[in-house]
């Protein structure tokens, strides 16, 4: 009987030794998990973080580096930047992206991968300038040989043209009528009808006016229209045959009467012009000095003058 009873006794105190034994090792569990956190685990902690923080501003700071060194070439390029917006946008698209991956702490390798993805876009964007720069220097070093060549030619056109007009005035300056020897003399005639020549206005009878028409070769042989013109002394009035235009020439665009007209067939060699006024039968001479000038069309050959006493 004694046997049963202690059995039973012991059997009844087993599951309180049971508990007693689980909750010592949950406390030894506690204090252990208590050490570990107080004393490794929170300095852990705070190495993470403060490798996480200065991860980000290391990778905030290549992407600062990056965007600096992009504004400047843009300010440098100045005028030709403005022809690569679209580049300039993606790689502002770029830098935003990978801003918003630093703040909201992603994948510190796809965010290193992004940066250099931005740094090489960056790259390809600064060699596209120096392309175009290259290219523009070129263009214009070509634009000013062309310009300074269309100068040259310009010049020599101009000396062409110049020594051209200078040639054609010296051939149309030589290629007019000249004259010499001009003269004017007072006439009266004998009665055999030989020619006197006086000074006296009472006996003269007609102005005769002779000149000669130089030899030149320049100037095509056919008739040339000479006229003489005699002015009355004094007065300054042209002797004319009749009224209006009927005796009258054109000289530089002005309409001149003449005193008398003569048509020289002209063949390139010197020839003798002899241009006479009558005076009308019961007038006469008066006296003073008698301006006399000559035309051969529309070119002045010259002058001389008559004094008659």
């Amino acid at each position: 009987m004694e046997s049963i009873e202690m059995r039973e006794k012991n059997q009844g105190k087993n599951p309180l030794k049971k508990w007693v034994i689980l909750l010592g090792i949950l406390t030894v569990i506690f204090l252990c998990t208590t050490i570990y956190f107080g004393f490794v685990g929170e300095p852990v902690l705070n190495t993470q973080y403060t490798q996480a923080v200065t991860a980000n501003e290391d990778l905030q700071g290549e992407l600062d580096s990056i965007l600096v060194d992009h504004e400047k070439i843009k300010g440098e390029y100045g005028e030709l930047a403005e022809q690569l917006t679209e580049k300039d946008s993606v790689i502002m698209a770029n830098a935003e992206e990978i801003k918003h991956l630093i703040a909201s702490q992603a994948d510190y390798r796809k965010i290193k991968r992004q940066l250099a993805r931005l740094q090489n876009i960056a790259k390809e964007y600064m060699d596209q300038l120096d392309q175009l720069y290259t290219e523009n220097k070129m263009l214009k070093e070509e634009n000013l040989q062309v310009k300074a060549n269309l100068q040259q030619s310009k010049l020599e056109k101009e000396q062409v043209e110049q020594t051209n007009k200078d040639l054609s005035n010296k051939i149309n300056s030589a290629a007019v009528h000249k004259a010499y020897n001009v003269n004017c003399r007072g006439i009266y005639y004998k009665n055999n009808g030989m020619e006197v020549v006086t000074e006296k206005a009472n006996r003269v009878e007609v102005f005769k006016t002779t000149f000669i028409l130089s030899e030149n070769s320049l100037i095509p042989a056919g008739p040339v229209n000479v006229y003489c013109r005699i002015a009355i002394p004094g007065t300054g009035r042209i002797i004319v045959p009749g009224a209006g235009d009927a005796y009258s020439f054109l000289y530089n665009g002005e309409r001149l009467q003449y005193t008398s007209k003569q048509t020289v067939n002209y063949s390139g060699s010197a020839e003798t012009c002899s241009l006479i006024w009558d005076i009308k039968e019961g007038d006469k001479a008066i006296k003073g000095r008698y301006n006399i000038q000559v035309y051969a069309d529309d070119v002045f050959l010259g002058e001389t003058v008559l004094d008659l006493k």
